[in-house]
């Protein structure tokens, strides 16, 4: 310790003496450029134009700036370039005067060893053992499997342990140099919030005038304008195909179905009139293995066009006028023969009667599950039928023949009552009911025709359909193979199916 006391004091004298010798340097370089006059020449005392002159001899007018000077000058600005604030921000700059081969770790001190004396409180040893540790193990050493390198960072614990040596030498010789222990460094935990300004700016409200309520006026009420008429179609083109074996008990044969269905409807409604106006094509197509002429013959085929013209009379009944016309589209022969049953207006149908409709419209809590039900009444209606071609099998259609001649008419006129019913249910999204019933009688004879339908949709495009259509008529001639008015149409198919 006296060794180094002595340098201390040695580096404080030599300090002293290099600032007194500096400041005697100044004085005389003070002493050379000063003037002294002593009291007895003060009449030497030169004016102040010599004085001036003497003190320009020395002067030089300054050179202009070349272009290596002007380029630190930003033109037509006040301030230095963007050059000249960078060589000054690296002159300025402290980490530049470390080297580029030192990294953050050289510049900051880390040793313990080096700061401030700190007492941590650790009075006993940190390898402190009162026990034998050697006292349990056996005679025999049996060497590991594996062997782990220890001295990879050998000379980082040697030093450790070295400096700990140092901080307890210093604990128990030198006590007075720990003006700090380690509780009283703030236990006090910094946390980083994170600080988030809204990403407008708010701007003051300000009022340039004030606005008198019964001077603004209220705007014009939008009433959209009515609809009056509604439209809706629907089109489905199904597939179903049936396989008997040749041995089947009940015989039969199988066949491929195509069966396409297209309907729109066309709906006028204000204040108390109502007009319905339908249009209906429906045909089904089957092959015909047993047919030795024909390889597909005609299951279904229809063409309806309906219309309904309604005034109101009271709560949900309307006084209408109805008619419709009914035919088919293409030609069907009978079985192995070249005899026509039916073709394009042979025959077609006109029916026309005035009544009553009563229409139902609800809609129920469950969702997407409504009833739509009209109920046409007539007990005034006529209906004429007639064939273009006279060679279709006329007697299966119900027209009269001719005894005298032994012919049929192809002509009928008929009067009666005419009730006819149309019912759609959707009893969800994907399931419902369409129904239509209709009947004719003349009070001698009837017909009757009740089609239900019910479509089970997959997806929005994808449906499996089931219809059967039943229809009785007591004025055909029956068959010798099918003694009954009683005709049934049955078809389950899955298809596409589209509407809007």
């Amino acid at each position: 310790m006296n060794v180094k006391r002595n340098c201390l004091y040695s580096i404080v004298l030599i300090w002293a003496f290099a600032c007194s010798y500096a400041e005697a340097q100044q004085a005389n370089t003070l002493m050379d450029t000063v003037v002294v006059i002593a009291p007895d020449d003060m009449d030497k005392i030169p004016d102040l134009r010599t004085q001036l002159n003497m003190e320009n001899e020395t002067y030089s007018e300054p050179a202009p700036a070349n272009s290596r000077l002007l380029r630190f000058v930003q033109d037509n600005k006040t301030g230095l370039s963007d050059e000249a604030l960078y060589w000054a921000r690296l002159v300025m700059d402290a980490s530049s005067r470390f080297g580029e081969t030192m990294n953050f770790g050289d510049t900051i001190i880390v040793d313990h060893i080096f700061m401030p004396p700190l007492f941590r409180g650790n009075v006993l040893p940190g390898r402190l053992y009162l026990y034998d540790k050697d006292i349990l193990k056996s005679g025999t050493v049996i060497a590991p499997w594996f062997q782990p390198d220890t001295t990879l960072f050998l000379d980082v614990l040697e030093k450790y342990a070295l400096d700990d040596k140092a901080l307890r030498y210093i604990e128990d010789n030198y006590p007075a140099y720990f003006h700090y222990s380690k509780r009283d460094l703030p236990d006090d935990i910094i946390k980083i919030a994170n600080i988030r300004t809204p990403a407008y700016d708010e701007v003051p409200l300000k009022v340039t005038s004030s606005v008198v309520q019964s001077d603004m006026e209220a705007p014009e009420k939008f009433i959209p304008d009515r609809l009056y008429w509604r439209s809706s179609f629907e089109s489905a083109i199904q597939f179903s195909q049936n396989y008997v074996s040749p041995n089947w008990h009940k015989g039969g044969s199988s066949n491929l179905n195509i069966f396409t269905k297209n309907y729109l409807k066309y709906d006028y409604n204000k204040d108390k009139v109502q007009i319905t106006n339908e249009i209906e094509i429906k045909a089904s197509v089957y092959n015909a293995p047993n047919d030795t002429l024909h390889d597909y013959k005609i299951g279904d085929d229809i063409l309806r066009l309906h219309s309904n013209i309604g005034y109101k009379a009271f709560n949900k009944w309307f006084y209408t006028f109805d008619t419709e016309f009914k035919t088919q589209l293409f030609s069907n022969y009978q079985e192995n023969t070249q005899v026509k049953q039916a073709a394009l207006l042979s025959p077609f149908t006109f029916n026309a009667g005035i009544g009553m409709k009563y229409d139902l419209k609800k809609t129920f809590k469950e969702r997407n599950r409504n009833l739509n039900l009209s109920i046409n009444f007539a007990p005034v209606s006529y209906t004429f039928m007639k064939s273009l071609n006279e060679d279709i099998d006329l007697g299966r259609h119900g027209f009269r023949k001719n005894e005298e001649t032994d012919k049929y008419s192809s002509t009928l006129n008929r009067f009666g009552m005419t009730i006819r019913t149309d019912m759609m249910m959707n009893f969800n999204r994907n399931v419902s009911w369409q129904s239509r019933l209709y009947y004719f009688t003349t009070y001698e004879i009837t017909q009757f025709e009740f089609e239900n339908t019910l479509v089970l949709a997959i997806t929005r495009h994808f449906s499996t359909r089931i219809y059967a259509h039943l229809r009785f008529d007591d004025s055909v001639i029956k068959k010798a193979d099918f003694n009954s008015y009683f005709q049934l149409n049955e078809l389950l198919s899955f298809g596409f199916n589209y509407k809007w």
